[in-house]
């Protein structure tokens, strides 16, 4: 009889471990630690900017400075994306679309755009 149940007892654990998952029950479970929709929905009031820009790095030389954005070094000048290089800093891009300039920051983990000014 005690070696019956314990075969019950592994033949059931066996059946456990190797059926699959109900995942459509836990798929609709909802994560008690996330924030409500209200906090992570983005803000209207930010200002667009277009997200074909990518600082990778800065190179300043004696005789010359380049950026490398989108996987191309440029120069003062150049153009990215519908967009003119209209400085190179040590630690930033200045570039320019139409009557807008924008500033992509080198950061020590993600490059970030930012609408600086419109000019007329």
């Amino acid at each position: 009889m005690f070696r019956r149940q314990i075969t019950v007892l592994v033949f059931g654990g066996l059946l456990a471990v190797l059926m699959p998952a109900d995942t459509g029950r836990a798929a609709s479970l909802s994560d008690p630690t996330r924030p409500p929709q209200r906090f992570i929905a983005p803000v209207a009031s930010a200002p667009v900017v277009p997200q074909s820009w990518q600082l990778g790095s800065i190179l300043i030389a004696p005789q010359r400075r380049v950026a490398v954005i989108n996987g191309q070094p440029l120069s003062v000048g150049d153009q990215v994306s519908g967009a003119k290089v209209i400085a190179i800093e040590s630690d930033r891009v200045r570039l320019r679309q139409g009557s807008r300039d924008f500033v992509l920051d080198l950061l020590p983990q993600r490059p970030t755009v930012t609408a600086v000014a419109e000019q007329e």
